[in-house]
């Protein structure tokens, strides 16, 4: 065999097993490089004809006449072999050369006209099966464009498995050749390639489904192939912290290489959040706090902004961390690890925390009620004349209050008299009056924190102190019992009222009155009132002389005496977080209401000139 000839040979080796390409063969033989091309480009050629289809009637035809042919002209015993006698003046390269050549051409045409045409038509199984498939790799070796050949080879296997479905032996083997075909597609990296594959799949697998057959090895790498990456960064900023409301900017940027690209954002908000609003529409918050936000069309073009409002708890302070984190968004995976960025508050504990005072104004017979906040600007100087003993709904949106004497003045509908009566609670101004209860001689009035009762202290002339527990909604009476200056626990099973039965002092029972247990033992402790956590007890009381507030923690027994001054402070009030007291006194030379933190300092004035009342009970300030 000539050194031209075992060239031609191996470079066909290799470019049928798919390890080599035309150039790399031609670079391994530069000395035979210009003839192995026409010889491989001759071979490219000739391959084309295998995607020629026979019919039936054709094949058949073509069957007939090669064995009446054969029949007709019986095979002659040979005597010498053939061969071409060239002169030497072409000499003897030239010959050889020429032989070869035309003895290739030879094989290539009958390779052609027989074998592999007619293994076109083969299917798993068949006898010609093999050469069909050889043939297939010798045609993808010298392609131009190998991915389309790829795929046309991978759509043969597809609809040789669709034929042989329900032919055990053949199905295997079908099922074996398409899954090496998927196999050579995995080696395509690129981002332009992998798309034209996976749209090309994806019009095999509906071929598939079309015929009944299930291919697993498809469904994963259609998977695979879907699955996109992309080094996605975010940043999570604090951009403002007032009036209550904390807002974050979140930036996410797309660095590539997957261009555009859906993201999903979630971020984890604190126990004290609630979300308020979310510049994008694709956002959802569920119960336990988690805002789920889905960034579509992100490019590495333009970083995108995420703009969260929240509200904070304003009885707060402290730390406030909000994490947002880049979640797996469907084919999309975030090659950057860092995909968590935490943005920190720290939120200061104002004194005082900002309140609204429903206040009493008193000239010694009437009353009216005013409104003032914490930071003293007057709100209403006259929210309701002929009205004492305020006090707010637990949601802020109702006050209730006494009608006193003169009510009925106002005509319309306070021509019913005296009484309990609920107004709304409007920016400031108070709507839509009416009596729950028609009643006189009340003193003090509680709201229930779970808002759905109120306690009464009513006494008639002549006539000891009762307590009068009532429905909120409808004025319906529950119970009525002994006691005064009813005062609701926290979690509104307990009222805390002052008491003489047996013994003076501050007494907890149940709102009919009954299973009550002394919590205090001073004859004079008077005007109770719990702070919202239920930590801590405050009421007044003179048993050391003049009239003083007091701070007791009912788990301990600690008691601490917040005033200490020759003149009288009384009706002690938490503020909304419990981390204050308002009060009444006439320290300062005339009644005034003032408010101090909890161990009596840093006392300061909120409204002043309040005037006297001779029922502290109908002065209390309600503070909200």
């Amino acid at each position: 065999m000539s050194k031209l000839e075992q060239a031609l040979e191996d470079c066909l080796a290799r470019l049928a097993s798919g390890e080599t390409t035309l150039e790399d063969c031609l670079a391994r033989y530069p000395e035979h490089a210009d003839k192995l091309r026409r010889l491989l480009i001759t071979v490219n050629k000739l391959e084309r004809g295998r995607a020629v289809w026979l019919s039936p009637a054709f094949k058949a035809r073509a069957r007939t006449q090669l064995v009446a042919h054969m029949r007709a002209n019986p095979r002659q015993p040979r005597v010498k072999p053939w061969a071409i006698p060239w002169p030497r003046r072409f000499g003897l390269a030239f010959g050889q050369a020429f032989n070869l050549a035309f003895n290739l051409t030879a094989i290539l045409l009958l390779f052609m006209a027989t074998g592999t045409v007619l293994a076109q038509t083969a299917l798993p199984g068949d006898a010609l099966y093999g050469w069909k498939v050889t043939s297939e790799r010798v045609w993808r070796a010298v392609h131009i464009d190998p991915l389309k050949t790829d795929l046309l080879v991978a759509t043969r296997r597809v609809q040789e498995l669709v034929q042989v479905v329900g032919d055990p032996q053949a199905e295997l083997v079908a099922r074996q050749s398409y899954q090496q075909s998927l196999f050579i597609l995995t080696r395509y990296t690129s981002p332009d390639s992998q798309e034209i594959i996976s749209n090309a799949l994806v019009e095999q697998k509906d071929q598939f489904y079309k015929a009944g057959v299930s291919v697993p090895e498809l469904d994963r790498l259609l998977t695979t192939l879907n699955v996109k990456e992309a080094d996605l960064r975010l940043d999570n900023q604090v951009a403002a912290v007032e009036h209550g409301l904390i807002t974050y900017t979140l930036t996410i940027t797309n660095t590539g290489p997957r261009s555009p690209v859906t993201a999903t954002i979630v971020t984890a908000l604190s126990p004290v959040e609630k979300l308020v609003s979310a510049s994008d529409t694709d956002c959802r918050s569920s119960a336990d706090g988690v805002i789920t936000c889905t960034v579509g069309n992100l490019t590495t073009e333009t970083p995108h902004d995420l703009h969260l409002i929240t509200a904070f708890d304003p009885c707060y302070a402290g730390i406030i961390s909000n994490t947002a984190t880049i979640a797996d968004t469907g084919n999309i995976i975030n090659t950057n690890s860092n995909n968590k960025a935490v943005a920190v508050s720290t939120i200061a504990a104002p004194f005082p925390y900002y309140a609204q005072v429903a206040y009493v104004q008193s000239n010694g017979r009437t009353h009216t009620i005013g409104l003032v906040d914490s930071d003293t600007h007057l709100l209403n100087g006259s929210l309701h004349i002929r009205a004492a003993a305020p006090v707010w709904s637990p949601n802020g949106t109702k006050i209730a209050f006494f009608g006193e004497e003169g009510i009925s003045e106002l005509e319309g509908v306070y021509s019913r008299g005296n009484g309990i009566w609920l107004v709304d609670f409007i920016n400031a101004q108070v709507r839509n009056p009416r009596q729950l209860v028609a009643l006189d001689h009340v003193k003090n009035i509680a709201w229930s924190p779970d808002g759905t009762k109120l306690a009464l202290e009513i006494r008639p002339p002549g006539l000891p102190h009762e307590i009068m527990v009532v429905e909120a909604r409808n004025g319906r009476s529950i119970s009525r019992f002994a006691g005064e200056q009813p005062a609701w626990s926290p979690d509104s099973q307990k009222l805390m009222i002052k008491s003489c039965a047996p013994n003076c002092g501050l007494w907890q029972v149940n709102p009919n009155g009954r299973g009550g247990e002394q919590i205090t033992f001073g004859e004079t402790d008077s005007y109770p009132a719990w702070s919202p956590t239920g930590q801590y007890l405050a009421f007044a009381s003179q048993g050391e002389g003049n009239w003083e507030i007091y701070l007791l923690q009912p788990a301990d027994g600690k008691l601490l005496r917040l005033t200490q001054r020759p003149s009288t402070d009384t009706t002690p009030v938490f503020g909304p977080c419990g981390q204050e007291i308002y009060l009444r006194t006439d320290t300062y030379g005339s009644w005034w209401v003032t408010v101090m933190k909890l161990d009596g300092s840093d006392e300061r004035k909120v409204q002043e000139g309040v005037g006297p009342s001779d029922d502290w009970g109908l002065a209390r300030p309600a503070v909200h």
